[in-house]
């Protein structure tokens, strides 16, 4: 068998498997990042938000956007002999540090700090 003809066989099975797996698998939210700080910025934003009382409008510009790229403080986590992990997110974009209460079917807002670059 010649190289050309093995060469387009080759790429007829690349393209017919890639329709099949995408047929498949189609319409998944699959996600492929491991790392802790990645794991517990997506539980937190597939749990409903709550604000605890003293919460303000401004103090929640840009949770949306710290749910996404803001970094876990996993030294200030708090996890031990509490029912709910409470953890320090720090966004550097606006300055500030969103603390939140991460429980099984809820997470809470406690409070908003400025950021202080130790």
């Amino acid at each position: 068998m010649r190289l050309g003809r093995r060469i387009l066989y080759y790429l007829i099975g690349v393209v017919l498997g890639t329709f099949m797996v995408m047929f498949i698998f189609g319409d998944r939210d699959i996600q492929c990042s491991y790392f802790p700080n990645d794991r517990v910025l997506y539980d937190l934003r597939k749990k409903e938000m709550k604000l605890e009382s003293g919460i303000t409008a401004e103090d929640t510009t840009g949770l949306g956007n710290a749910l996404h790229r803001a970094n876990v403080n996993f030294k200030r986590t708090i996890k031990e002999d509490v029912p709910c992990n409470v953890y320090f997110l720090e966004f550097e974009e606006l300055a500030k540090t969103f603390v939140i209460e991460n429980c099984d079917s809820i997470a809470t807002l406690q409070k908003v700090e400025d950021l202080s670059l130790d």
